[in-house]
This record gives structure tokens, C-alpha cells and sequence, in this order.
């Protein structure tokens, strides 16, 4: 899929690139009524609160993070939801899950929307390119006390231009009954506790974005800040301690894991292998946790899978110095041209997004495991609807916590250009 979006009153989906041609209406009504009751939702949602202050027809476009679970259900709910709210208001999300990271002028810094969720690798670049306008202090005080690292990356000399949603680093999630995982100090205690209990390690070591991301967070633990690992960010040059620790993590996994293309394509492979309790661990974001209790709850037969309660969390230490993982943030960013009307719904739109209800919404879908994407708002870690189904919620906070953010201008493309390097570096099997 090249590129998605959710638009006008009929709620048709377009695909860009592949787009599905010769289907009568009946079915596509067929199909849209069927994914309101999979989604537990319905084409005319009763609103609860009043988000928007005009009413004539008019549109908002929303550039949206698309690598997150089950996205295009989460898209829907936002417009079912948001226009609910907003009457005579047409809600335009828009997500290019092929070429957002793109080093060319493909991806999220060329796109073309009125409020755009932005992955903090880019954001001395948005800054820079796009001239965001800064949210007001009404939107800023209305979104909640963001996780303090959120915020600081949000920032720019003393002013806030992104509005924190959502943050993430790499965990360690694995099984309870094998508890010296949990005690893991660094690459080579890793190794010799997965080698002495006979344990496999499922990581994806594949792609760009992923071994860029990796080695930098290997740099950031190895040299202790993000200053410090910056200054040994050298894409002709890859370091060799972060180039040896990433050639452990392949000899930690089982034969035929981690260097593969296939499963790095396929959402949330590893995590669903884990589930299957084939394997002791995996490494990955919080969010992929929803993947290994998706398969446990929809594809096992029954005593064949591992169950929700034998999950447990840890830092996976990145460097024989510790746990210091880097810290990701996906940010609300206001496009320069807005004013009046326009203004106001985008606004609207970001504290709609920001509320604990939608929230709520959002992270615990009808008839589905919770998609354990971290919030940004710091007091949703204590939200008690949340803490019912979702009590891995507290450990992955005490995680993140500890994470360091890194900016810088170029970062992306940096970090794609060393990761082509290590690439080459690393086994494809072993």
C-alpha cells in the first residue's frame, strides 16, 4: 500500500498505486457496515462532547503516523469520533506507510495536510523545512503534563512546537518461568545467559529505519549521551562497537531469524513467533506486545500458545554500560498556513486527540487485546480503565523513563546511510 486515505461523507478508503477498480456499491457497502461492527463502531456516533465551535461544511486534513497496530481501524475511530463532534466537518486522514522515513522528497517532510504526526527523528529537519506554527497555550495546557523527555524533544529554544501522542524505545519482553532474562546487564551477559538456559532471542535486524535506530541506540549507551553518540554518528565510518554488539544480537537468535526480509515485511512476525512459545524473548517497541497477545487470543488453538500472564518486561541493555535505549516521540505539528476556521478545527483536533477518552478509545479497541502504544500524557499511566486490560502499562513506563531522546538535523537520513553500511556488515544468516 503506497499511500491511504479517509475521506468524505461516504467514508471511502483509496488506495494510491493499487486501487481496487469494478466493485459495485453494494459491496462496498457491505464491506464498510461489516468493518463499523468489527470495529465497534458506527456511521453515526452519538457525541459526547462538543469539540468544534463552527458548523458549515469544511474539511481537515491529517497527515497520521501509519506503523501503528491495526491503523486503519484506529483511523476510522479518530473520524467517527472526531466528526461526531464536529458538525458540518469532514475529517481527511491521510497516511503514506511506504515512503514516510523516505530520504527523498517522497516522505512526511513533503507532505501536504493541516496537521501532521511527526516522528521526532525529523524534527530539527520540520522545524527547519516546514516552519511549524506553534501550538497555543490552550492546546498545550489541554493535552495534559507530557513524559518529560516528550517534552523536552518537542521543544526549541524555550518555545513547544509539537504536542507529544505517542512514545516509544525497544524493550525486552519475554517469559516470566526464564526470569534471568530479566537480569540482563549488557551484550555479553546477554549472551551468556540466553546460551546457558538454551534460550532464543527473536529481534528484527532488518531495514533501514530498524538498524539505523539500533546502532544509534547502541551508540547513545556505549558513549552515554546523545551528544556523545551523535559525534560517532559517521555514516563512512561505522563504529565498531556498535557494529560487534549488533553481529551478537544475529548470533542470539535462532538460525534463519533476524536477518530476513520476508519477516522484517510482515507486521509484527516476531512477536507473533514469540507467542507461539517457540522462543524466550523478543525485542521490540511496546506495541508489538499487542501482536503476540493478537495471536494468542485469535490464532492458537487452545493450551498451544503462551498465555497473557506469563509476559514480563525489562530494558534490553543496547551496551555493556546499560540500559540506555533512545527515546522516540510522534508529535502533532500545526502547518504554518493555518488561521481563522482552519485554525480552530486543527486545534480542536489535537486536544480531541489528547483527551483521556480518546485515549481510552483508541488503546483499548472492542473485541480485540489493548494496543499498547505508549502515551505521551503522563497521567494515562495511571488511568484505571487502562491498568484493568493493560497491566504491562507500569513496567514499560519504568522503562522509558530511562530513555534518552536524540534530534539532530538530518538524523533520518543519517541513520539510513550507516544502516546501509551495517547491512552489509552483518551475516545474512547464520
Amino acid at each position: 500500500m503506497t499511500r491511504m486515505e479517509l475521506n468524505g461523507g461516504s467514508r471511502a478508503v483509496h488506495y494510491f498505486g493499487r486501487r481496487l477498480k469494478g466493485r459495485i456499491m453494494a459491496r462496498k457497502l457491505v464491506f464498510f457496515a461489516l468493518l463499523a461492527v468489527t470495529l465497534g463502531i458506527g456511521f453515526r456516533a452519538s457525541a459526547e462532547e462538543r469539540y468544534c465551535s463552527d458548523t458549515h461544511a469544511r474539511t481537515l486534513r491529517v497527515e497520521m503516523y501509519p506503523y501503528v497496530p491495526n491503523v486503519e481501524g484506529m483511523a476510522w475511530r479518530m473520524k467517527e469520533l472526531f466528526e461526531a463532534g464536529c458538525p458540518g466537518l469532514n475529517l481527511q486522514i491521510q497516511m503514506n506507510r511506504d515512503s514516510y522515513y523516505a530520504t527523498d522528497n517522497t516522505g512526511i517532510l513533503a507532505a501536504d495536510a493541516d496537521v501532521y504526526e511527526v516522528d521526532s527523528v525529523f524534527f530539527d529537519d520540520f522545524l527547519k523545512q516546514r516552519n511549524p506554527k506553534p501550538p497555543s497555550q490552550t492546546v498545550v495546557v489541554s493535552a495534559g503534563a507530557p513524559l518529560p523527555f516528550a517534552k523536552q524533544i518537542a521543544s526549541s529554544n524555550g518555545i513547544q512546537f509539537g504536542i507529544p501522542h505517542w512514545v516509544c524505545t525497544d524493550f525486552l519482553v519475554y517469559r516470566k518461568d526464564v526470569s534471568q532474562l530479566g537480569t540482563i546487564t549488557g551484550p555479553s551477559d546477554a549472551r551468556r545467559i540466553f546460551q546457558s538456559f538454551g534460550a532464543n532471542l527473536l529481534m528484527d535486524l532488518k531495514g533501514s529505519s530498524t538498524l539505523g535506530e539500533l546502532y544509534l541506540s547502541i551508540l547513545v549507551a556505549h558513549y552515554g549521551s546523545a551528544e556523545d553518540a551523535l559525534r560517532h554518528l559517521d555514516p563512512d565510518r561505522p563504529d565498531d562497537y556498535a557494529t560487534a554488539v549488533l553481529r551478537s544480537f544475529v548470533e542470539m537468535e535462532p538460525a534463519g531469524f533476524g536477518r530476513d526480509q520476508d519477516y522484517h515485511l510482515r507486521e509484527g512476525f516476531y512477536p507473533r513467533q514469540f507467542a507461539w512459545g517457540k522462543r524466550s524473548a523478543f525485542v521490540g517497541y511496546a506495541e508489538d506486545t499487542y501482536y503476540a497477545l493478537s495471536e494468542m487470543v485469535q490464532s492458537c488453538k487452545k493450551d498451544k500458545c503462551l498465555s497473557k500472564e506469563v509476559l514480563d518486561v525489562a530494558p534490553w541493555p543496547f551496551a555493556d554500560e546499560g540500559a540506555k535505549p533512545v527515546a522516540w516521540v510522534d508529535m502533532y505539528f500545526l502547518d504554518p498556513r493555518l488561521a481563522d476556521a482552519k485554525l480552530r478545527d486543527a486545534e480542536a483536533f489535537i486536544r480531541f486527540m489528547m483527551s483521556v477518552s480518546t485515549y481510552e478509545a483508541l488503546l483499548m479497541p472492542a473485541n480485540s487485546p489493548p494496543l499498547y502504544l505508549l502515551p505521551a500524557r503522563d497521567d494515562m499511566y495511571s488511568d484505571q480503565k487502562l491498568a484493568k486490560v493493560a497491566p504491562l502499562y507500569p513496567k514499560f513506563r519504568a522503562v522509558i523513563d530511562h530513555a534518552v531522546p536524540v534530534a539532530d538535523e538530518g538524523l533520518n537520513y543519517k541513520l539510513h546511510q550507516i544502516a546501509k553500511k551495517i547491512d552489509g556488515l552483518l551475516p545474512d544468516r547464520h
